[in-house]
């Protein structure tokens, strides 16, 4: 949302620059008269100046004035978010920040639209939307959920190579974009053969069935997988320890005090984020089980405020940011693998095992 007159007035030259109306090497009436046409002070039009310069969509020259560019390689690329992005419990925040960075660093510009506002526009008006900014690409960024068909059709009509940057395993077949997507199933792997190589046997996993995401697999595991997965990896295959609720804290509060009351209860938790494992660890907090002496846990997706808690949370971290980064370098990239009614090979992001305080050798007793 644009919150100050600065940004108002360089997103209104910008669109006058991009769609023409100010022309390439047009030299813009001086400050106090573009200022007072503009209906703002002169500290504001300046702000909104130095923005476009920096986008090199205009030049100040000392002594002669400020002129549209002459020519400039600089791209527009459309972020197409879910409504409530904003917030911290959705992956699309950590994401778009690291496509702003990249695009300042790339000399892109990023023009962001809501899903909804998308979808109230006519096919018209996307098309006329499309033209007036000089689009050639799109960025859909789906906070990790099932992708609306309308939404797929709407930006398939653009006919634009588009990127998800953080989708499922089911968004490259349903929509034929190009899919950037964690290898979940080799993150919790990995993260289940640390906590083995901790000397831990009896590892619960704890997932969340979230019925947005449509999934035939949970973080990579349908439910007759994992017993298999276990014994291949030295792990006791106990079904009572590998559960699937939902999001709920009374769930998830029953399904923690009945492990810990097993006459042999697990020595160590995974879980299906790092939020959820805060939950966890406020109900062994109650139950006064000590981390990581009584039990360890491990969370996924190194949610903020996991490295602060006591003790800091051992980890996957998905790398949002640089899902984002991937995002524009593929789009910048785009020749390579762009041909309308081809979907393109979908590529895996990096993931990096965080071993932090609440994960400890397992002695036994």
């Amino acid at each position: 949302m644009i919150e100050f007159k600065k940004d108002l007035i360089y997103e209104q030259l910008k669109r006058e620059i991009l769609g023409q109306t100010l022309f390439p090497g047009m030299r813009l009436p001086n400050e106090k008269i573009l200022a007072r046409r503009l209906n703002v002070g002169q500290v504001t039009l300046r702000s909104a100046l130095a923005r476009l310069e920096a986008e090199k969509l205009v030049q100040r020259v000392r002594g002669k004035g400020t002129f549209v560019s002459e020519s400039t390689d600089r791209r527009t690329f459309l972020l197409i978010l879910p409504d409530g992005a904003e917030t911290l419990e959705t992956p699309s925040r950590y994401i778009a920040e690291g496509l702003a960075q990249a695009a300042e660093k790339n000399s892109v510009t990023l023009e962001r639209c809501p899903v909804s506002l998308l979808m109230s526009f006519s096919g018209a008006e996307c098309r006329e939307m499309i033209a007036r900014n000089s689009i050639s690409g799109v960025v859909l960024e789906t906070g990790h959920a099932r992708i609306d068909p309308r939404v797929i059709d709407r930006i398939r009509s653009f006919q634009l190579p588009t990127v998800i940057p953080h989708g499922l395993p089911q968004d490259s077949g349903r929509s034929g974009f190009l899919v950037l997507r964690t290898d979940e199933r080799s993150a919790f792997a990995d993260g289940f053969r640390l906590l083995r190589d901790y000397g831990h046997r009896r590892v619960a996993f704890l997932r969340l069935f979230l019925p947005q995401e449509e999934l035939e697999s949970i973080r990579g595991f349908s439910e007759a997988e994992l017993p298999e997965f276990y014994r291949e990896n030295g792990l006791e295959p106990d079904p009572e320890l590998l559960v699937t609720i939902n999001n709920s804290m009374e769930d998830i509060s029953h399904t923690v005090r009945r492990w810990m009351s097993m006459e042999n209860p697990p020595s160590a938790v995974i879980c299906h984020s790092d939020r959820i494992a805060m939950k966890v660890c406020l109900i062994l907090k109650e139950l006064k089980v000590k981390l990581p002496d009584e039990l360890s846990i491990m969370g996924y997706c190194n949610y903020p405020g996991s490295q602060l808690m006591i003790p800091a949370l051992s980890t996957v971290d998905i790398k949002l940011k640089q899902c984002g980064e991937m995002a524009l370098e593929q789009l910048l990239n785009s020749r390579k693998w762009f041909t309308p009614g081809v979907v393109p090979e979908e590529i895996f992001t990096p993931y990096e095992l965080i071993r932090r305080e609440s994960i400890a050798f397992f002695n036994g007793k």
